[in-house]
């Protein structure tokens, strides 16, 4: 059984992976954590605040008719070099591709998030909980990633699915190739997972 507090605090360590709205360490930490590299480069989050706005956030539970333990949780936020994301999984086995879909959760592939480097299939062999995936989606990754149908050409269209409420996320894995777990990518409210001491603003307080 999968507890919702399990999944507000997957999304609120997503949140701090991002930099949304806490002093979170930025997306390239994300990357780190997955791919070994201890150089940041061009980290968004370098210890600095990032508001939450343009923040979209999915659930992502089994498709219907899937029987699995797999959760997940992805996050994208708008920002001026693109659209960062994070993709966080528990109990998902030999998941091999990740994509945002839009329209519906089996349409059009506008762009890769599993595995986002290639923008192609790459087997996660065994069963994994974590940082499945991190990266910045540009005008590039989209073009290498996007079918033909797909409506989205650039950043500007894909948010503007986004915005729309026409993009889904869908991860894909051996036993389940038409998707295991999957959900729409809907506005952050922050009010569905905040609570007191849910976000380290930085400041002191008296509370117990």
């Amino acid at each position: 059984m999968h507890e919702p507090d399990s999944t507000r605090r997957t999304a609120l360590k997503g949140l701090a992976l991002l930099g949304a709205g806490t002093t979170g360490i930025g997306v390239a930490a994300a990357e780190d954590h997955r791919n070994g590299d201890g150089n940041h480069g061009d980290d968004p989050g370098d210890g600095q605040r990032s508001s939450p706005s343009g923040l979209f956030v999915a659930t992502l539970e089994p498709r219907e008719g899937v029987e699995t333990d797999a959760r997940g949780t992805a996050l994208v936020q708008e920002r001026q070099d693109g659209l960062k994301f994070v993709l966080q999984v528990s109990n998902l086995e030999n998941a091999f591709m990740g994509h945002v879909h839009e329209d519906e959760t089996l349409g059009p592939i506008a762009v890769w998030l599993y595995d986002f480097l290639t923008q192609d299939e790459r087997l996660e062999e065994g069963r994994f909980s974590g940082i499945l995936d991190a990266g910045t989606i540009t005008d590039e990754a989209v073009a290498e990633g996007r079918v033909s149908e797909a409506e989205s050409e650039t950043v500007d269209d894909l948010l503007g699915k986004l915005e729309a409420g026409e993009a889904y996320v869908n991860v894909h894995t051996e036993a389940h190739p038409s998707g295991e777990i999957a959900g729409a990518l809907v506005p952050f409210d922050p009010s569905d997972m905040m609570c007191r001491g849910d976000f380290d603003d930085g400041s002191e307080s008296d509370d117990p």
